[in-house]
């Protein structure tokens, strides 16, 4: 049993260096990191301004609906842009907007005028355009890998989403704690053009997957409707959804947890953050990175079921120090599990159509949060944090149970490996 460990643990550090070795992946990674620290620190900084105008967690809901919603009507757009333009283009251009959102909450903070109702219309602009990025942002992996290592590219580039999830909480809850929340947004700014330089270096480097009979031309809706009728595709899309509606939004209610049940302040916010991100780091790099079918979907749906019941350990504990551990155990199973979902829906997809259904998968992992978050927001100011999130992951982990007896079915398993 040892050796058989030892041996996939040899060959997994052998493709996570493989990866790494590419140069253009290498390069992207690093102002990809840039970026994403920034981010994460802005989304502290934009919790805990709302939080303190507020003291709503029906208003950290609807900031967080406003951020992710606006992606379902830009999502497809999205799509369509990374089938047809190369995706370093679109992600360039996308970024220098954003870099916009980042300098307008800076300015309007500075002068006094930022309101939660601006916090609202801000965070719906920078929503539009994450839909709009995420599908060329999803399929850089695949661009700058070749498919052998996919699986390892998409877990180098949660490693550095989730590295960014720990380090960026934990800066901006300091410079938050010193007053220089105002900074925060400028320092996104800065990070966010950073990002846009790097793919502007990088736009001549060709697709490093082999090219295939390209399929006939189809329209969008007839992509779809290919997705629909590949059950286990539909049905590991579909189980991203029930996650994205009924897990994944309890960390947009972190501002309230670290004040109202654990009584900590920023520094709680930026602990539970720290912890969630420290996680899924782990649950990347010792993700074994199956690319055979069955494997694949025996990963996904363990580290659902991981994902789900240490929702309901978190939200059903009031230690403080308990609640970090299990949020370590919850950000592997996060991490894990998307990670296999996605590099799943990639290898099974047609480059040409890549981008659309990627689109769905945008709309699916950024649109499910935003109307659970709302909706948790809404059920946490009627009845209470633990209420709330012990009925939402208990559905969530009723969905994942029978989404996962649906996509085991012999039957749907054929038609992906035929």
């Amino acid at each position: 049993m040892r050796a058989p460990t030892l041996s996939s643990a040899r060959a997994r550090m052998g493709d996570l260096r493989a990866v790494l070795a590419i140069p253009a992946f290498r390069d992207y990674q690093i102002g990809n990191q840039a970026h994403t620290v920034g981010f994460w620190m802005q989304r502290i900084a934009v919790g805990w301004t709302t939080w303190q105008l507020t003291g709503s967690e029906a208003w950290l809901g609807a900031v967080a609906f406003a951020e992710l919603f606006p992606s379902i009507f830009t999502a497809l757009w999205g799509g369509r842009l990374a089938d047809r333009h190369p995706s370093m283009a679109v992600l360039m251009w996308v970024e220098i907007a954003t870099a916009g959102v980042s300098l307008a909450l800076a300015a309007l903070w500075a002068l006094g005028l930022l309101t939660p109702w601006l916090i609202v219309l801000l965070m719906a602009a920078l929503g539009a355009l994450s839909g709009l990025a995420l599908p060329a942002r999803l399929s850089m992996a695949s661009w700058l890998a070749p498919p052998a290592l996919l699986p390892s590219a998409l877990a180098i580039n949660s490693t550095g989403f989730n590295l960014a999830r720990f380090l960026g909480p934990a800066v901006a809850a300091a410079m938050i704690a010193v007053g220089w929340l105002g900074a925060v947004y400028l320092v996104t700014t800065l990070t966010t053009l950073a990002f846009a330089l790097a793919l502007w270096r990088l736009r001549a480097v060709p697709r490093q997957s082999p090219a295939r009979a390209p399929l006939p031309p189809a329209t969008t809706w007839e992509v779809f409707r290919a997705v629909a009728l590949t059950p286990v595709v539909a049905g590991v899309i579909a189980l991203q959804f029930a996650q994205g509606l009924l897990i994944r939004p309890a960390s947009e209610l972190f501002p309230a947890f670290a004040e109202e049940v654990f009584a900590r302040g920023a520094q709680g916010l930026g602990a539970l953050n720290a912890s969630l991100g420290v996680g899924a780091i782990v649950g990347a790099l010792v993700l074994s990175g199956a690319r055979a079918p069955r494997a694949a979907l025996r990963q996904i749906l363990k580290h659902s079921l991981i994902f789900a019941v240490s929702l309901l350990a978190f939200v059903a504990t009031q230690t403080y120090w308990l609640a970090l551990a299990i949020l370590v155990l919850h950000g592997m199973a996060m991490s894990a599990s998307n990670i296999a979902a996605l590099a799943f829906v990639q290898l099974n997809t047609p480059q040409e159509r890549l981008g659309r259904v990627l689109s769905l998968y945008t709309i699916v992992f950024r649109v499910s949060p935003a109307l659970g978050a709302l909706a948790f927001g809404v059920l946490a100011e009627a009845a209470g944090l633990m209420a709330s999130g012990l009925l939402l992951g208990g559905l969530g982990l009723m969905m994942t149970i029978a989404l996962g007896v649906y996509v085991s079915r012999p039957a749907a398993l054929e038609r992906v490996m035929q």
